[in-house]
């Protein structure tokens, strides 16, 4: 199944187009900045956020990627769901290879743009006589590893589902860019206590903190170990909730 479903999205020429410009405009941003950009600006941003400039563009190839993974999920309903349900009638089978091929090539894109937008990043800064960041500081390494590579699978695995129930590319790319944003922009008009107690469980303020990159004390941190717990709460809703709808209704 795992090969039946890579071989569909090989076949289909907008996904090769969307993961390559996932690729490339992320990079493509990141380049433009420091190439036309004030290198002096550019490096007081990164004095006052270490992560603000490295990570800039990698949130666009975040978006671009979940944008992916719906349209690969919600075009079966536009045909090929009835040929791919007729060779396994097990309807759980065919969304979970779907999961399984978002995620890993989430995570492969991810940490291609995070190294590339860091090192393209640093060696114009670099270049400009400016302050540089370095990979050997203290939680440098597990940042750029980790954030945009895993930021981009669980979003995009999260749509992915999203768009089995909803059977929409564009509804489960705006629904689940909600439900992480909703509790955050919220938040200091729903007083203190939901403040400092709901943001730091949306699962791209678990990222930051598995990355490390959340501030301990902060509305959105939480100790690395919780917040594993939370993103793999909300990829199990997510993908049990999209299971039920899928194996129950008509395609």
């Amino acid at each position: 199944m795992l090969r039946s479903e890579w071989r569909k999205f090989l076949a289909t020429p907008a996904n090769r187009l969307v993961l390559v410009l996932a690729f490339v405009l992320t990079v493509g941003v990141t380049v433009l900045m420091v190439v036309f950009g004030d290198s002096a600006a550019i490096a007081r941003e990164q004095a006052e956020g270490e992560y603000a400039v490295i990570f800039f563009a990698g949130g666009f190839g975040t978006l671009a990627f979940a944008g992916l993974a719906g349209g690969m999920v919600a075009s079966e309903f536009r045909g090929p769901a009835v040929w791919t349900l007729a060779a396994s009638p097990r309807r759980w089978r065919p969304l979970l290879a779907k999961l399984v091929i978002v995620a890993a090539l989430a995570l492969v894109v991810g940490l291609a743009v995070a190294q590339v937008n860091f090192h393209v990043s640093q060696a114009a800064l670099r270049a400009a006589g400016e302050p540089t960041l370095s990979l050997g500081a203290p939680g440098m390494l597990r940042a750029t590893l980790v954030y945009i590579p895993l930021g981009m699978a669980v979003q995009a695995v999260l749509t992915a589902c999203a768009a089995a129930v909803l059977r929409s590319a564009a509804g489960a790319f705006t629904a689940v860019f909600l439900v992480n944003l909703l509790p955050v922009v919220t938040a200091p008009f729903l007083g203190e206590w939901w403040m400092e107690s709901v943001p730091r469980f949306t699962y791209g303020a678990a990222t930051e903190s598995v990355a490390g990159i959340a501030v301990p004390g902060s509305e959105g941190y939480l100790p690395t170990a919780a917040a594993v717990l939370v993103l793999v709460a909300w990829v199990a809703v997510f993908v049990a909730v999209a299971v039920a709808v899928f194996e129950r209704r008509d395609v």
